[in-house]
Parts: structure tokens; C-alpha cells; sequence
């Protein structure tokens, strides 16, 4: 039944975080919310009283739960938790933004591994960044869908539909100001992908991203299609903060770094509008700001972003 309880710092901050990520892991919570040890914002919860408290919110109809498979390989299920309707609203009244799709709390969509491992990922962005830098904003998947028209492609000069659907978006940049900020269309990636997919994804890029034209005076510029279709995707995913084309890039994360190997060598001899980038999931959790990248073009060197 819905009721009002009276919301510590830590529990809206996991009402955020459910609203940026969608999905939570029970062990995400635990460690990163009720027991963060971030500079200035200290705090240690027993697993009891976390799990007391989660039950207390899920009872007043902030959260609500589901019994999953989390661990690949296995079974057993564990809880992931999302927002329900009345944390959804408590979200907008904390931040005035409203940016959810209620089947989201009704069942767990197909993707929420993927939300469970990016939680992580983002996590280390954020806690391992080097002095004045930060992470400015995170879009999960369900949020970073984008379909878009363009009757360019199309002979019959009749708009065609296409689409970007990365498993998030990531931003980061100097924490005093928004100049050279980057972003990265995440795409994670398991060990069973085939080469298909992966030339599908990088041509849907390749797609979205391809927006300089050369004018007759020998000028490079943007051309009117590409600045409508990005003036589209920023109504769209609404991005607070802005990246140049020079700084953005596709990052596929693969469970190992043998399989980002694999999704470069699926795509060897292709061209990509903006750099191309694989990583292992590991090396990003440990030092995602580290020599751990491998480029399209030259993936034998390993370089930072």
C-alpha cells in the first residue's frame, strides 16, 4: 500500500540510481548506497537492516523487486530491484524529470543484465577518475533507443526508418566545464555474438554518425540531415551535457579481453565514422581510465581513452 516514509539521503539516492540505471542489483545496493564509502558521504548499514529497509520501501510502493537469474551459468535467482509508480513520481518531484516506461516495473525487460553489468562499469568511472574529472551522465539502455527517418537512403525519396539502440551512453569530462567532453555508445558484448550482428551494429553507427558533406568551395561541414537527426536525439535522449563529433565513440565491452579481440577482428577492414573501441569488462571495473583499449584500426596497441 502506498505511504509516505521519511526518505534518508541514502534512500533517495537509490531512488536515482534505479531512475538512471532501471535496474539494480541486490548486492549493487548494499555496497555502493547503504554502505558507500565515498569521500564526505561515509556510511555503513548491516546487510539486515538493508534488506529491512529495501522491504520497507518495496511495502510503501517506492521499489519493487523480481527473482532472476544475476550470475551466468546458474540458475539460482536473485533479486533486482526497480522503481514502482510512487518512487517514480518521488524521482520527479526530487529532480522535475520524468523519463520512465512503466512496463519497466511491471516485468524485467530482456536487457537487464546488461543494466546490472553497465551499473558496475559506470560505478568505476566514477569512483576511479582522475582529479577534476567526472562522469556527467549515464543513459541506460531503455532510455538511449533513437529511430529516426531519412528519405536520402531511400530511392523512392520516401523517409526510411533507422535506429541506434546502444546499451547506454556514457559522459565524461572536466568537472569545471563542458569543453571536450566524451562520450561512449556502450555495447556489451557475450561470447556468443556473431560477425553479422556486429557489421549490423557498426553500419547503424556508421549511419547515425555520418553527417560531414564537402560544399562546393571545398569546405567540410555538416550537412541539414544530420544536424536535424541530432537535434532529434538530444529531444529525444536529452543529454545534459554537450558533446562535440570529434568526441564521440563506440566502446564494445566484452566479457573477456579475448572477445573484445574477436569483435575487432570481426569488423577488420571496416571503416567507422567515429573511433571504434573494444575493452574487457574486468580491465574496466579495475581502471577504466588506464591503457586498457584497443582501437579499430591498430588493435594490437592498448590505449587510454
Amino acid at each position: 500500500m502506498r505511504k509516505f516514509l521519511a526518505l534518508s539521503e541514502q534512500d533517495q539516492s537509490l531512488l536515482l540510481h534505479l531512475h538512471r540505471h532501471i535496474y539494480l542489483s541486490r548486492d549493487f545496493i548494499d555496497r555502493y548506497i547503504y554502505n558507500s564509502d565515498e569521500e564526505g558521504k561515509t556510511t555503513t548499514a548491516h546487510e539486515k537492516s538493508v534488506y529491512r529497509r529495501l522491504k520497507q520501501l518495496k511495502d510503501a510502493e517506492y521499489i519493487t523487486s523480481f527473482a532472476v537469474p544475476t550470475s551466468p551459468g546458474t540458475g539460482r535467482p536473485s533479486n533486482i530491484y526497480t522503481l514502482d509508480e510512487f518512487g517514480v513520481e518521488m524521482v520527479e518531484q526530487m529532480t522535475g524529470i520524468k523519463h520512465w516506461n512503466y512496463r519497466w516495473s511491471k516485468e524485467p525487460q530482456i536487457w537487464y543484465m546488461h543494466t546490472l553489468t553497465l551499473a558496475e562499469v559506470v560505478k568505476s568511472f566514477e569512483k576511479n577518475a582522475p582529479p577534476g574529472v567526472v562522469v556527467k551522465e549515464f543513459v541506460s539502455e531503455g532510455k538511449s533507443h533513437f529511430k529516426y527517418y531519412d528519405p536520402s537512403t531511400n530511392n523512392n525519396n520516401k523517409p526510411q526508418s533507422h535506429y541506434i539502440r546502444p546499451d547506454g551512453i556514457l559522459v565524461i569530462g572536466k568537472e569545471e566545464h563542458d569543453e571536450g567532453n566524451i562520450a561512449l555508445m556502450l555495447e556489451m558484448e557475450r561470447s556468443y555474438a556473431d560477425r553479422s550482428g556486429t557489421m549490423r551494429k557498426l553500419k547503424q553507427y556508421n549511419h547515425f554518425f555520418s553527417g560531414r558533406v564537402v560544399t562546393n568551395e571545398g569546405k567540410e561541414e555538416f550537412s541539414e540531415a544530420y544536424k536535424k537527426r541530432m537535434k532529434q536525439f538530444d529531444e529525444k535522449v536529452a543529454l545534459e551535457s554537450p558533446v562535440e563529433f570529434e568526441q564521440w565513440n563506440i566502446l564494445f565491452i566484452g566479457d573477456s579481453e579475448s572477445m573484445g579481440k574477436r569483435i575487432l577482428r570481426q569488423l577488420k577492414g571496416q571503416e567507422t565514422k567515429v573511433p571504434l573501441l573494444a575493452a574487457a569488462k574486468d580491465d574496466l571495473l579495475k581502471d577504466p581510465y588506464g591503457k586498457i583499449y584497443r582501437d579499430l584500426y591498430e588493435p594490437e596497441i592498448l590505449t587510454k581513452l
